[in-house]
C-alpha cells in the first residue's frame, strides 16, 4: 500500500526537463529584431527598393509575444517552487530512510525484553537473599544464640 505513493512521489520528484538549446541561425534570416508599426513603412534594413524582403523573419503579434513572455516568467516561478518542494521532499525521504535503518538494526542483547525480565528476576532473588541473610543474622545475634 505504501509502495505506490512512494513510487509516485519519487517519479514526481525527478528533475525538470532542461530547456532546449537555442537553434543555430538560419541562412538568410534578419540579423536583429525590428519593430513593425501600423501605418508606417517597413524598415529599409529588411526591404529592398522594389518592395522585396532582404531577409526572412516572423512577425509575431504583440499580444502573443506578451503571452509568451508571461508564460516564460510563470515557468521560471514554477521551476523555483518545484525545486523548493523537491528539496523538502528529499529531506523527508532521507529522514524516513534513517528511521527505517534505525528500526532494522538488531537490538543489543541487554536491551531485549527477555533479557531484561531475566535480569530483573535474578536481581529480585539476590535482593531477597541479601535481605533474608541480613534479617537472619540480625535475629541470630539479637536473640542471644550467637553468644
Amino acid at each position: 500500500m505504501i509502495g505506490a505513493p512512494l513510487f509516485l512521489g519519487m517519479a514526481l520528484a525527478s528533475d525538470p526537463i532542461d530547456r532546449p538549446a537555442a537553434p543555430n541561425p538560419v541562412d538568410g534570416e534578419c540579423h536583429k529584431v525590428l519593430p513593425i508599426t501600423k501605418g508606417k513603412a517597413l524598415p529599409q534594413v529588411i526591404v529592398e527598393p522594389p518592395g522585396v524582403a532582404k531577409c526572412s523573419a516572423v512577425a509575431v503579434p504583440l499580444s502573443q509575444f506578451s503571452d509568451l513572455l508571461q508564460t516564460e516568467k510563470w515557468g521560471v516561478a514554477i521551476q523555483s517552487q518545484y525545486k523548493i518542494e523537491t528539496s523538502r521532499l528529499d529531506m523527508e525521504i532521507d529522514w524516513y530512510k534513517n528511521k527505517l535503518e534505525q528500526s532494522n538494526q538488531p537490538v543489543p542483547w541487554l536491551e531485549k525484553p527477555a533479557t531484561q525480565r531475566w535480569l530483573g528476576r535474578i536481581e529480585t532473588i539476590v535482593i531477597v537473599g541479601v535481605v533474608t541473610a541480613g534479617l537472619g543474622t540480625t535475629y541470630y545475634y539479637s536473640s542471644g544464640a550467637g553468644r
